[in-house]
């Protein structure tokens, strides 16, 4: 495991800014553990957010591990910097079905400038964790722009 180095109160801070986040709220998705560089969310199933054949739309799944990776990057920036995603790519492994649904994202290479992550999504259905996704992320530091901080 790499080692990272953080600024201030990273977990705070991070927490902070992705209670901010409705679309997260919405979907039920929430923080389940985060450590320097990492990034763990959940979310229940519910059949508001699935496509024509039943399954968690791959648009949520998306998002999800969008919003995992850029905030493991942002445990790592500093405590006035904000972080938007430049470039994605997700690939569906199994369709997505199950009980609740795990996001686990962790910095590749941090940067100044530049931070590329990954992501995996997992469905859970009683005991047996399905990997669905991966995906891959480059994600932005942003400093000194307006409406772009922690």
């Amino acid at each position: 495991m790499m080692k990272f180095e953080t600024y201030g109160d990273y977990a705070a801070r991070t927490r902070a800014s992705f209670d901010r986040q409705a679309a997260m709220r919405s979907m039920g998705i929430r923080i389940d553990d985060l450590a320097p560089g990492e990034l763990w969310l959940s979310m229940p199933f519910n059949e508001g957010f699935t496509q024509q054949h039943g399954f968690l739309h791959a648009g949520v799944i998306t998002s999800a591990m969008d919003t995992a990776a850029g905030f493991a990057a942002y445990t790592l920036m500093p405590e006035e910097a904000g972080v938007l995603t430049v470039e994605l790519k997700s690939s569906f492994l199994a369709p997505a079905r199950g009980q609740r649904f795990n996001f686990h994202a962790r910095v590749l290479k941090p940067g100044r400038t530049l931070i590329f992550t990954e992501a995996v999504a997992t469905a859970i259905d009683g005991e047996n964790p399905r990997e669905i996704a991966r995906m891959t992320a480059t994600m932005m530091v942003v400093q000194g722009r307006a409406g772009v901080t922690g």
